[in-house]
């Protein structure tokens, strides 16, 4: 393959791996080809010419891949922006910490699954902001985007402080509805507020309360949203079902706002039930399946 024969497939994988920033070769291969061998030949094409890189990292069994010089410069164009707006440097290193590459993956997967199984279905994904999107301080940092800080409704001087691993929003007959993301890696405690899932569970309740999430309006939607529901996967139906015991007993001033944070186990989501009722409450008084849409 030429430089000068890229194809219209190729451009748009570039685009892809520019706006997850790490994607496995299964999918990119979910994304844009129909079968595996296919796509291995494509990106050894793309690698070999400069415009992706691959790296292995340990216990995760393919290759992932980021943008090198010559896509970067591709991305650009396509996107009419200059080559240091892209910021594409930042993350031209394979990640050391590979728990957190894998939770990356598993974000992006459920970005995946949720831009395809919009692509069947009357619901509309109007915008989606992972958890690593922000913005560089004077002193360097990067400030994330979606991380937020509430004070509790009960004891104003506690303040939570939380990063979602993404805020999207939907849209159906005109009507849009905000979504939080959290993907359980099964590592975190669960009956501690002080930290690990309780304590994020906290800062929803908090946030639901106090409204805060209307913030996210000037980014999906001209209005006012109702509510918003929090989505967790977990690894299991068990650690599924100790979660809703724990949000359940624990006492909270307004606790009709567990009935807004919903959980399904990772085997359950696939593009096809996303939008089925495979949603429990984490009250679990409620025992009914919901669906989102």
């Amino acid at each position: 393959m030429l430089e000068s024969q890229v194809t219209t497939r190729d451009i748009a994988i570039l685009l892809d791996v520019y706006k997850y920033r790490y994607l496995s070769l299964s999918q990119i291969q979910t994304l844009h080809f129909p079968s595996l061998r296919t796509v291995q030949r494509r990106l050894k094409a793309l690698t070999t010419l400069g415009y992706l890189r691959g790296f292995r990292a340990p216990s995760i069994s393919e290759r992932i891949f980021y943008l090198d010089k010559k896509g970067a410069d591709i991305v650009a164009i396509e996107l009419h922006v200059d080559l240091p707006d892209l910021q594409w440097y930042r993350y031209t290193k394979a990640p050391k910490d590979y728990h957190f590459l894998r939770h990356f993956l598993a974000i992006n997967d459920f970005r995946i699954l949720i831009t395809q199984a919009c692509l069947k279905s009357p619901i509309q994904l109007i915008g989606f902001i992972p958890e690593y999107m922000g913005e560089k301080t004077v002193q360097g940092n990067v400030k994330k985007y979606i991380r937020d800080k509430v004070c509790d409704v009960q004891a104003g001087k506690i303040e939570y402080s939380h990063t979602p691993d993404a805020a999207f929003a939907l849209a159906k007959n005109e009507s849009a509805a905000l979504f939080f993301l959290e993907v359980d890696r099964g590592i975190e405690v669960i009956s501690d507020p002080e930290r690990g899932l309780l304590k994020s569970i906290l800062f929803y309740l908090n946030y639901w309360v106090d409204g805060k999430y209307q913030r996210y309006s000037s980014d999906f939607s001209d209005k006012p949203f109702k509510t918003f529901r929090s989505l967790f996967i977990v690894p299991s139906s068990e650690r599924l079902q100790h979660v809703r015991e724990e949000v359940t007993k624990f006492p909270f001033l307004k606790p009709e706002a567990k009935r807004f944070l919903w959980g399904t186990t990772a085997s359950q989501l696939t593009k096809d039930t996303l939008f089925e009722p495979i949603w429990l409450s984490l009250d679990a008084r409620d025992a009914a399946l919901h669906k989102i849409g």
